[in-house]
């Protein structure tokens, strides 16, 4: 929940404010290392009520502790979100996992369109063209990636002066 829902955003931290020690059945947490940080999620999870969001089942409180490798941690960020997945389906570790997961798509096309492509300077504003000229680097992006090519941005570099493009890619 970002600010544009304050009075959902106000609920959530009223339904997980507490000691953690008052949310052991209903937390987890995950530590992760990598790319010269060390991590710490950190889930909490309650019922959602229906005034909460339309449809939501579940609210939940994640506090990332990022640091150096020394194991010292210089920032906090805690945000609160809500799922229509009830208990059952996705306790503390599976919404974790799945909060993970989300920037997975953020990593691999938003970004590559914003800083391969350089979607964000574009200047185009009115009527379908924004969305016709979006086709285009979508249909790169998946057309080298279907490639087994990781790295778009080499991609395109290596097949800037090609005239045999699709051939390249074997169609």
């Amino acid at each position: 929940m970002k600010g544009n829902r304050p009075l959902a955003r106000t609920a959530a931290q009223a339904i997980l404010c507490g000691p953690d020690t008052d949310w052991t059945q209903t937390s987890t947490a995950q530590d992760d290392r990598g790319h010269g940080r060390t991590e710490r999620r950190s889930i909490r999870t309650a019922p959602a009520g229906r005034s909460l969001f339309p449809g939501a089942r579940q609210v939940f409180r994640l506090r990332r502790d990022v640091g150096g490798l020394d194991q010292v941690r210089d920032t906090k960020e805690i945000i609160h979100g809500v799922t229509s997945l009830p208990p059952e389906l996705a306790g503390p570790a599976a919404l974790n996992h799945y909060q993970r997961r989300h920037w997975t798509v953020e990593n691999r096309l938003h970004w590559t369109r914003d800083v391969t492509f350089h979607e964000d300077s574009s200047q185009l504003r009115t009527g379908t063209a924004p969305r016709a000229l979006a086709t285009f680097p979508n249909l790169a992006i998946n057309t080298i990636r279907l490639a087994g090519r990781a790295n778009i941005a080499h991609s395109r570099r290596d097949l800037h002066h090609r005239d045999d493009v699709f051939t390249a890619f074997g169609i």
